[in-house]
């Protein structure tokens, strides 16, 4: 049994519904997937299940796309650059508290 950290990270919606959500079309979502910048969960048949996280995601590579004109090139490496980051970060805060 598979269990959630939180709701938000429960995978509920068809590639059809998560593309109506967020005013897209479902060939976008499965370009993103592709592209590696957003991992739905797969049903035992192979369809994609987005999370409330995974349409948080989805809105915010939509969002560096449109206002900052990157490609998806761009916002992997952006988003590549912010997971480094964290990781130093956690990293510092270990050995300042540790």
């Amino acid at each position: 049994m598979i269990r959630w950290l939180h709701d938000s990270e429960k995978p509920v919606y068809t590639i059809h519904i998560a593309a109506e959500l967020l005013g897209c079309h479902p060939r976008t979502l499965r370009i993103y997937d592709q592209a590696g910048l957003v991992s739905p969960q797969r049903t035992v048949k192979r369809y994609r299940l987005y999370s409330q996280s995974d349409l948080t995601r989805i809105k915010r590579i939509c969002s560096l796309m449109d206002e900052w004109s990157l490609n998806l090139s761009g916002v992997k490496a952006l988003f590549n650059m912010a997971d480094r980051f964290e990781i130093e970060i956690e990293r510092l805060l270990d050995e300042m508290l540790g």
